[in-house]
């Protein structure tokens, strides 16, 4: 081997082990600091080192890439993407993404890339496992993250605070990124045979021989832990589905090895003593109280019901989403809509049983939906051909051994699981990518390279050309973006209130300021000018509520700039909403915006748009509620309330809202309204009416009264007496006319005058 050669290949070893802990890097002065920062790191060092790799395979042609189906599938994968993007419903959410997911086709081919260079320039065992071994590490690392975390956060946490986010930055991919790391920890345990038979056997300075195998036991359970502690169900239900596939596939393949078999029956006995026994305790206070454990269980909190079978919460609500996705994917089978583009299918076919959920989700929490909407049915195939051709290589290849076997196909199948609940993000991807190109590397081992020859001079030409535009691509696809989720987030901190109670702002110049850095963000023309604009929204908020009080010069100009905020906040959106025009989000933001200002006939106008593009989401249709609430337009408010109300009665927050504009505008209606909330036995969705009017106005004894009376009329009259007891503290000089109503109801008589 040259030194050069050795060079290069330094430097690519260099690169994967900076991209193993690109999972730790979280940027605080960028945009979604949990995201943006690592994204723009893998995309530059993964083009740095395509350039490297590529100088490599020009002068050494062992290490370009070799045939073979997981590669033609990826690489068709990512070519039926791109068609899918151009005919899709938004070409920039779909090639680019959005700073939320930094995702988009430009991810999917720098995957490809990395996939490439790992499979042709990682060419032996030796090699990979090293590379394993230093993201066992960093796992154990990130372990210690969690651990600190957690002790942060302390026993008296909310169960749902204690979900570990580590520098992540969210639940899911801390799970699936444990989920990895505990199975290549078993990896590295199983493929020496003769250590863990001497740690077994207990024999002679088995500590001192055999450390690290007990360093990659320790990992594993530290992965294992941060799983659970993660409170990703997904990840919890594929790595306990992983230990039992793990032995059933060591059971099955090994027929000598005394060792293995003892590991697999022990495999397939925990999963199996552990998972019975949480779901057996499910109800137990040690169950309940433990955030892992409740999780876990409540995977399989299943209710039936008259009309069927109630999943919890959260897992109705990706089923909900599923069906969305099966609609969208019947309009558009072949192609689909393009990545980054679920969100228009949300809009297009929610389902009204839905709300309570996000208002916006951008995926189907499901890997196959995710695809068929992404891709369409041709998207899809090719990206299941990228697995099955990994598992085909796995089973075919006699270069794995059988445990090796065993894991591997067990990682993919706890991951195939973990992404029928939860989406891919840069994390996951990374360790898939890891995953199939291991497989890659290790069979096509003995497979000839493309040996084109190339002439010396065309080397020269062609290396000096690849490391001249390689700062050109760099700063292309990166340096503009980057710079754009620098300047958002100093355009979207306006004002902030001090210990003091005084407002104070962030810039100089408030206001002006922030338009000055949203203008230089939507300038650099990049994906991150849609969620500018949307934030220009979020910003308005904050800027539309700041007073200054007088009437003097200060408040004059104070004023003078709102207004230019709006007129700015007005041109920028509409230029967004004509980008956009099938996105329901603009215009129900805007409405919002323009309500807040007073421009109601601007607002009932985006209002209708938004319902437009949405029009069975109920809370796309608030906003509209509120303005004819506002400009006093009863007939209008109460037939969209009503509507809005009955395309799900089952939703309380929407009954709600039907008996406010109800209460304002038809006395009898709002009467009638109660009546029949109590006959159904919807009793909790007026006390909550009641409750909130209280909030709403505490000043007003009547409100106090009013839920008085109700809990008389439903029968509870020790939480009747309650509220007017506490009513003579709040209202001391009507003290009497308050102990007159206890004593009708003590007497019989509700607060309203009626017999019960």
């Amino acid at each position: 081997m040259t030194n050069t050669e050795k060079n290069l290949k330094f430097l690519i070893y260099t690169g994967l082990a900076v991209i193993l802990y690109v999972p730790f890097i979280v940027s605080n002065s960028l945009f979604f600091p949990y995201v943006t920062g690592k994204a723009f790191a893998f995309r530059i060092v993964v083009e740095i080192l395509v350039a490297i790799w590529l100088i490599l395979a020009i002068l050494y042609p062992k290490y370009r890439p070799k045939k073979n189906w997981i590669l033609v599938s990826f690489v068709l994968f990512t070519l039926s993407l791109f068609i899918s993007n151009l005919f899709g419903v938004n070409q920039t959410a779909s090639f680019w993404s959005k700073l939320e997911r930094m995702e988009g086709w430009v991810t999917i081919v720098h995957l490809l890339g990395l996939f490439i260079v790992m499979g042709s320039v990682l060419n032996t065992k030796k090699e990979w496992y090293a590379f394993f071994k230093v993201s066992v590490f960093a796992s154990f690392i990130m372990s210690m993250v969690a651990a600190n975390e957690l002790q942060k956060l302390g026993d008296d946490a909310a169960l749902v605070s204690r979900r570990i986010l580590t520098t992540i930055g969210n639940s899911s991919y801390v799970g699936v990124y444990a989920l990895f790391n505990a199975f290549l920890s078993l990896l590295l345990v199983l493929k020496d045979t003769d250590r863990l038979s001497d740690l077994i056997k207990r024999t002679n300075d088995t500590l001192s021989k055999n450390w690290p195998i007990l360093f990659y036991i320790i990992t594993f359970f530290l992965n294992a832990w941060m799983i659970f502690q993660s409170g990703t169900r997904g990840a919890m239900l594929g790595f306990m589905g992983g230990l039992l596939l793990i032995g059933l596939l060591m059971a099955f393949l090994e027929k000598k090895k005394t060792i293995y078999k003892k590991i697999s029956f022990g495999f397939i006995a925990a999963a199996i003593i552990f998972t019975g026994a949480i779901v057996s305790m499910k109800e137990t206070d040690f169950v309940q109280g433990n955030q892992a454990l409740n999780r876990f269980a409540s995977i399989f909190a299943i209710e039936r019901t008259e009309t069927g079978i109630k999943l919890e919460g959260t897992s109705q609500a990706r089923v909900n989403n599923w069906i969305h996705a099966t609609r969208g994917f019947q309009e558009r089978p072949i192609l689909g809509w393009g990545q980054s583009n679920f969100n228009y299918v949300y809009d297009k076919y929610y389902l009204p049983r839905h709300h309570g959920n996000e208002l916006w989700f951008d995926r189907a929490h499901n890997i196959i939906f995710d695809w068929l909407i992404a891709g369409g049915i041709f998207g899809l195939l090719f990206y299941l051909s990228i697995w099955v051709s990994t598992v085909l290589s796995v089973f075919k290849t006699s270069k794995f051994q059988n445990s090796e076997k065993a894991i591997l196909i067990s990682t993919l199948g706890a991951y195939f699981v973990h992404l029928l609940f939860v989406f891919d993000a840069l994390v996951s991807y990374l360790y898939f990518i890891f995953i199939i190109a291991f497989v890659y590397s290790v069979v096509t081992e003995d497979k000839e390279s493309c040996d084109y020859q190339i002439n010396d001079l065309t080397k020269k030409i062609v290396i000096w050309i690849i490391i001249l535009i390689t700062p050109f691509i760099v700063y292309l696809v990166n340096y503009q973006p980057y710079k754009a989720a620098g300047e958002l987030v100093k355009a979207s901190t306006v004002a902030y209130v001090d210990s003091n109670g005084q407002t104070g702002f962030y810039h100089e110049n408030p206001i002006i300021d922030n338009i000055k850095y949203f203008q230089s963000v939507i300038d650099r023309d990049t994906f991150a000018t849609a969620e500018a604009r949307s934030r220009i929204m979020v910003a308005g908020n904050s800027v539309f509520n700041l007073n200054v009080s007088g009437e003097g010069e200060q408040a004059q100009q104070f004023n003078a700039v709102k207004s230019q905020y709006a007129t700015y906040l007005y041109e920028q959106v509409n230029k967004q909403i004509e980008e956009e025009p099938n996105n329901s989000k603009y215009p129900y933001l805007f409405s919002g915006s323009l309500a807040q200002i007073g421009q109601f006939e601007e607002a009932e106008k985006f209002a209708l748009m938004a319902i437009e593009l949405s029009p069975t989401k109920q809370l796309i249709r608030t906003p509209l509620i509120n303005i004819y609430t506002r400009t006093d337009q009863p007939e209008k408010a109460l037939a969209l309330a009503k509507e809005t109300y009955e395309l799900d009665e089952s939703k309380g927050d929407m009954w709600i809202m039907y008996a406010k504009v109800a209460a304002r505008f038809d006395a009898e209606l709002f009467n009638q309204l109660i009546d029949k909330a109590i006959e159904e036995g919807n009793e909790s969705w007026v006390e909550s009416l009641l409750k909130e009017n209280i909030t709403n106005n505490p000043d007003s004894l009547q409100n106090i009264i009013s839920l008085s009376a109700f809990y008389v009329r439903v029968g509870n009259t020790t939480s009747s007496l309650e509220v007017l007891n506490d009513a003579i503290e709040l209202f001391p000089e009507n003290e009497s006319q308050i102990g007159s109503l206890k004593k009708q109801i003590e007497s019989g008589i509700d607060p309203t005058g009626t017999k019960y």
